[in-house]
């Protein structure tokens, strides 16, 4: 029996995207580019914390790591919390010893930080360090990518956007130094 030569032909295709798409998944994690600033209003957590090394997990397929928090920035009631969990995926972060920002979620009862989070040296932080205290007060605002088409769009009172160099929206560098706050009249704009 033979196998007609367009079969055949996409066979091998549908074979070569299969192994493909299955090497891209395997090797590693994909995180969407993000303001800080939207990192943190996403996070259920964020804190300064010095991680003192990794202990042994009671959570299975998480990595376990002792910490100490040194500053509480989100949620404002300070939680007495020793151990922090990461992913043991290509999508866990692994943090060494030392002070860092830290952001993540509450699973369970206990937080879960990874790679698409504020996994941050603390002493590797200049403005941010700064725009930290007032990020909270940012989070009614929206921050957007943007390209210049879809920077066009009606309903930007309550929206930064970053991604273009405008009278509206910043580049992502210069983005990374400001904060979006909402300013008079309930809308949203970019300050220094």
């Amino acid at each position: 029996m033979s196998v007609p030569l367009s079969a055949a032909v996409t066979l091998g295709l549908l074979f070569f995207l299969s192994v493909g798409l299955n090497e891209q998944v395997a090797e590693g994690c994909t995180c969407v580019q993000r303001h800080p600033q939207r990192v943190f209003c996403e996070s259920d957590i964020v804190i300064r914390a010095k991680i003192l090394g990794s202990v042994a997990s009671t959570r299975p397929n998480l990595l376990a790591y002792s910490i100490k928090v040194i500053t509480t920035f989100k949620p404002s009631n300070k939680k007495d919390t020793r151990v922090i969990y990461s992913s043991k995926t290509s999508c866990g972060a692994r943090p060494e010893n030392g002070e860092y920002l830290l952001s993540g979620h509450v699973v369970d009862g206990v937080m879960v930080f990874g790679l698409c989070e504020l996994v941050w040296r603390w002493d590797q932080l200049s403005v941010q360090k700064r725009n930290l205290n007032m990020y909270q007060s940012g989070c009614v605002c929206e921050i957007t990518s943007c390209t210049e088409a879809s920077c066009l769009t009606k309903n930007l009172q309550r929206k930064c956007l970053v991604g273009v160099k405008n009278s509206i929206g910043l580049g992502y560098e210069e983005a990374l130094r400001a904060v979006c706050l909402p300013g008079r009249h309930g809308s949203c704009r970019w300050q220094k």
